[in-house]
């Protein structure tokens, strides 16, 4: 679910290293790119494309919160703050980098808690138009709804 992937070398490391989520789950990752499915967040558009790290040892998706920043066009140096707040109560938390300047440019996501850990919400996949000579299965909903039957029927 990565697009415009790089991987790391010797001459071209990773700036990064995840820190565990679990026990004996610490990892160098090896490389980055972007998420093809979108991480939905409160802008005009709805969600965030952003870039993230990948390691063959973790099941699911790293995302550093100055990501967020970047996947919004909002430049770092005009980030005042951030926080992430947790209710753990609700199992929910919010992260927010405040704009210096415009209120109406801070970068927002909502989402869930499971075990203390912050997770975003189910990705939004892309839905590209099934005439795109790029489109396939896995990018069009046209197209995965004719391809796969039962895929069609739970829809």
């Amino acid at each position: 679910m990565l697009h415009n992937c790089r991987d790391f070398t010797r001459s071209l490391p990773s700036p990064v290293k995840l820190l565990p989520a679990t026990v004996g789950s610490d990892a160098v990752p090896k490389g980055m790119g972007y998420l093809l499915a979108h991480v939905p967040a409160k802008n005009s558009k709805g969600f965030l494309a952003v870039q993230t790290f990948y390691t063959p040892y973790l099941r699911t998706t790293a995302i550093d919160e100055w990501d967020l920043v970047k996947a919004s066009n909002v430049r770092v140096k005009d980030i005042e703050s951030d926080s992430i707040t947790k209710c753990k109560d609700a199992g929910t938390f919010a992260c927010r980098a405040k704009h210096r300047m415009n209120s109406s440019k801070d970068v927002i996501v909502h989402s869930i808690l499971i075990d203390d850990k912050c997770y975003t919400g189910a990705l939004i996949p892309p839905d590209v138009d099934p005439s795109d000579p790029k489109a396939t299965p896995a990018t069009s909903s046209v197209l995965a709804l004719e391809s796969d039957p039962e895929f069609a029927e739970q829809c």
